[in-house]
């Protein structure tokens, strides 16, 4: 791997847990290499383009800035709409959906996925927070046609420390199993779970919080990271499709 740090993933496999609900969950610093963490954190997007999000989801209230999005559910392994990131996040979006990284990160939590589904930028600052809540993939009344069934959280803090890492939950959604203690090169990982009730306390004056969240699921197919304007389906979306009777609209 380029740009991941390979030891870091042996260190996750040692320090993984499972919560006493029976999701697997761990924390890991120094993710990235050195060098490519400072040229992530110098080439992390503007976040005064990131749109606020202000809302109840899954349980909780969300109140954070999202930036640029891959979902393979609507893109298709185009990243077309991402051509503005700088090439360093390109590298790394393309590695990430790698299958030496995938095969590795699959070893080192124990949880079976095949692709990743998602790849996007968020930021808190002065009075940002996400209250407990659960995925998506883990409500049964998601519409989402992807589910994944593992999140990653990579944090891209300049300095060390912070006090709005994220927290796993126990159901009754106050007690707290982990927090996350260092948002500077580090990842945090969950399965998804109905149990894996999750969320970060809101930003104090003088913080930030700068975040990459990853997802992958078990989608039959691998969908490869390529640069194509147009996505293009897949023999089995197009056999699916028309058998349903639906085509292409």
């Amino acid at each position: 791997m380029n740009y991941f740090n390979e030891a870091a993933i042996e260190k996750l496999k040692e320090e993984a847990q499972i919560a006493p609900a029976g999701f697997r969950y761990g924390f890991v610093e120094g993710i990235f290499k050195n060098e490519t963490f400072g040229q992530l954190v110098g080439n992390f997007p503007p976040v005064s383009s990131f749109k606020l999000v202000d809302k109840m989801s899954g349980g909780g209230r969300k109140k954070f800035y999202v930036g640029p999005n891959y979902y393979s559910g609507r893109h298709r392994g185009s990243i077309a709409h991402l051509t503005e990131l700088p090439a360093i996040w390109i590298a790394v979006l393309r590695e990430s959906a790698s299958p030496e990284f995938i095969e590795r990160l699959r070893w080192a939590t124990g949880i079976k996925f095949n692709s990743l589904c998602n790849f996007g930028f968020s930021y808190g600052s002065e009075g940002c927070m996400q209250g407990a809540h659960i995925d998506g993939a883990a409500r049964p009344s998601d519409p989402s046609s992807v589910h994944s069934t593992i999140a990653c959280l990579l944090y891209f803090n300049p300095g060390p420390g912070g006090s709005t890492g994220t927290c796993i939950y126990q159901p009754d959604r106050e007690t707290i199993i982990f927090q996350v203690p260092n948002l500077r090169n580090s990842m945090s990982f969950f399965e998804q779970h109905p149990a894996a009730w999750h969320g970060f306390p809101t930003v104090p004056a003088g913080e930030e919080r700068r975040i990459i969240s990853l997802s992958y699921s078990q989608e039959a197919d691998p969908i490869l990271i390529k640069k194509n304007e147009t996505a293009v389906p897949t023999l089995s979306e197009l056999i699916s499709h028309f058998l349903s009777g639906r085509g292409f609209r």
